[in-house]
């Protein structure tokens, strides 16, 4: 093989430096709250047409996605459905410093496949008829705990305490009730609106739960990890997120 001379191996090395290089395709592995995977599936879908990158979403509670980070799990985002872990997981320097941030507010109701009457919610987790109602675990999943704000707010502890069943996540309770092996379930509304089956829901009040804050923080920084999380955050994100039946930062004050 002839070698080049100086001068036309110096120019080439300087067309190295200046010409834009492509990327290199990733995949990066996503965790995410199981209450927003659907609307995540959807954004990682615009992410892929629009980059050379793919993602492989991991679905679980938020709860279960923090122990998982501490074991060593190759995270490199994490889409929690609360601020408690992202906060944790800052505190012990498991994240890309200044990623940590909201990125929707999950919003509660009650979720029936029965029509449900017109009654509020009091009265509908009231009902002497009620026999089993489905919430997620509250140690491990936002929504559970949320779920157990509305039933201490409207002091109904002792009257549901024997009619509650727990899933791990919001998945899992939902699907208590899509099943019937629950009248009612206190679900996130993207659930209820993104469902396949008929379904009829009643918006829990803001008033009877803390907001939900689900934040989100990247545990392995990269190009990739850096451009998904933009994508969220973008105008088109929020749209994308807000019509799923969330709030966002912007529409939050709005609200």
């Amino acid at each position: 093989m002839r070698r080049l001379n100086k001068p036309l191996a110096a120019f080439f090395s300087l067309l190295l430096i200046i010409l834009p290089q492509r990327g290199v395709a990733e995949t990066i592995n996503v965790a995410v709250a199981s209450n927003f995977a659907e609307t995540l599936e959807q954004l990682a879908a615009v992410f892929e047409q629009q980059s050379e990158h793919s993602i492989n979403l991991i679905r679980g509670s938020s709860g279960r996605h923090y122990g998982q980070i501490m074991s060593g799990a190759p995270f490199d985002v994490l889409l929690s459905a609360d601020s408690l872990r992202t906060a944790q997981l800052e505190r012990e320097g498991r994240i890309s410093p200044d990623t940590r941030q909201v990125y929707a507010y999950g919003r509660l109701v009650l979720f029936s496949i029965k029509p449900l009457l017109n009654q509020s919610v009091k009265e509908l987790l009231s009902d002497p008829a009620l026999n089993r109602l489905a919430t997620a675990n509250s140690r491990l999943a936002p929504y559970g705990e949320a779920a157990m704000q509305v039933i201490d707010s409207l002091e109904l502890n002792t009257a549901l305490s024997r009619k509650l069943i727990t899933g791990e996540n919001i998945g899992q309770t939902f699907q208590f009730v899509a099943s019937g092996n629950a009248d009612l379930g206190l679900v996130a509304l993207s659930q209820a609106l993104a469902s396949p089956i008929t379904g009829f829901y009643k918006l829990v009040p803001d008033s009877l739960y803390r907001p939900i804050e689900q934040e989100l923080v990247i545990l392995k920084d990269s190009s990739a990890a850096r451009g998904f999380v933009a994508l969220i955050l973008s105008e088109a994100g929020r749209q994308i997120i807000t019509e799923a039946g969330y709030l966002t930062a912007i529409t939050a004050v709005g609200n």
